[in-house]
């Protein structure tokens, strides 16, 4: 009882200091303006997918967007699994998701992020909740947790992701 108080106390003391942050996308504290239209361009991401808007969440992909691994993760990954899909295939597979699911949820953890000049690398594990209408024995809810480097590049148009790497 003793140790769990100690620790308990400890907790407290630490994020009362400041020494613990957290270290979601949506509680991240940017460090100057280049930083915080950087996480509000990513922020698109989860917030379109609970908002289920596709515009919303393709909206920070460059049109010749590089994205990695992502059939690994999302679908059947096997020997003939392509490496890397368009931004077109990619908001195909968001669409049917959000077609299937009754419900689904993105949470982006472990968010760090570094700007230097026009070019931006953010890094986050991110949690993806699907929910569907099962019958009974089936599975309801699946969840895909994944590491995502994002690279991102300054247009006219505001910070774009060039390069999606799911490792």
């Amino acid at each position: 009882m003793r140790f769990k108080f100690l620790t308990l106390a400890l907790c407290i003391a630490l994020a009362g200091s400041g020494c613990v942050s957290s270290s979601n996308l949506e509680a991240y504290q940017p460090k100057d303006p280049e930083e915080a239209l950087v996480v509000s361009m990513l922020m698109r991401i989860p917030n379109g997918i609970a908002a289920r808007s596709l515009e919303m969440m393709m909206l920070p992909y460059s049109e010749d967007v590089y994205i990695g691994n992502f059939s690994k993760y999302i679908g059947a990954a096997g020997p003939t699994a392509p490496l890397s899909i368009s931004k077109q295939e990619l908001a195909s597979v968001y669409k049917e998701m959000f077609r299937r699911s009754k419900d689904i949820s993105m949470d982006v953890k472990n968010f760090r992020v570094t700007v230097q000049g026009n070019r931006a690398v953010a890094q986050a594990r991110t949690e993806l909740l699907f929910k569907i209408e099962a019958s009974k024995g089936e599975e309801r809810n699946q969840t895909f947790r994944n590491d995502v480097t994002w690279r991102m590049r300054r247009t006219p148009a505001g910070w774009r992701i060039v390069e999606e790497i799911w490792e």
